[in-house]
């Protein structure tokens, strides 16, 4: 497994390859694009605006600094994680701009506000390590979950926060709460820490929008 460490490091000095460095800015924009962010920061800065998420990401690097140091080894799943949160601190700020151009991504300013609040990633104003644990989480859980669960927690999740949930086919409500209940208990057990509030709001703010949204599973 490829230790992420030296490279990091050698970023948050402005000292990594050209290799690395390409390695990086090709990471950010895999996840920009991912995201769904592209357009919105093409619209706002251009082609410039792949150099300011890189100096961003090495803002957010320096000032984790002594934390990466104190850390034996970085794998691939923390560096990832180091780059998404970079992402969403970017769009955050984005949206902090008064003269963001909303309507050039959607046909009216109210149905971009919509699109908004059903797609934002939690955003606090919290320093790089706290922003980082809410990501943590997402990903911990994410890897705790199979397929299936995805329409249950999905269904259960949809129900705190809307009116009309689309429940899974072929399931009683019944054997539905069953499930939903081993679930949770699985989780419980699995889940080696206890997360904040922040990042357990974070995760499900983010899954309805990327999994339940996306895949279906809620209207």
């Amino acid at each position: 497994m490829r230790d992420f460490k030296d490279i990091i490091l050698r970023f948050a000095e402005g000292k990594e390859s050209q290799e690395e460095r390409e390695l990086i800015k090709n990471t950010l924009l895999k996840q920009v694009r991912v995201s769904g962010r592209e357009e919105a920061f093409r619209g706002r800065w251009g082609d410039d605006f792949e150099e300011d998420l890189l100096s961003d990401l090495r803002e957010k690097v320096v000032k984790l600094r002594e934390n990466l140091e104190s850390k034996e080894f970085i794998n691939w799943s923390y560096f990832l994680k180091l780059v998404i949160s970079c992402v969403e601190e970017f769009f955050q700020k984005l949206r902090n701009m008064q003269e963001f151009p909303y309507d050039k991504l959607k046909a009216s300013s109210e149905e971009y506000d919509l699109e908004f609040e059903e797609t934002i990633f939690f955003s606090y104003e919290a320093n790089p390590e706290e922003d980082l644990e809410s990501v943590e989480f997402y990903y911990d859980l994410l890897e705790l979950l199979d397929e299936k669960d995805y329409p249950i927690l999905c269904y259960y999740l949809c129900k705190e926060f809307y009116k009309n949930c689309k429940k899974p086919e072929d399931i009683s409500e019944n054997n539905l709460y069953k499930k939903w209940e081993r679930l949770k208990k699985r989780l419980r057990e699995r889940l080696t820490y206890e997360p904040s509030e922040s990042a357990v709001a974070y995760f499900t703010e983010r899954f309805l929008s990327e999994i339940c949204k996306k895949f279906g599973y809620i209207n």
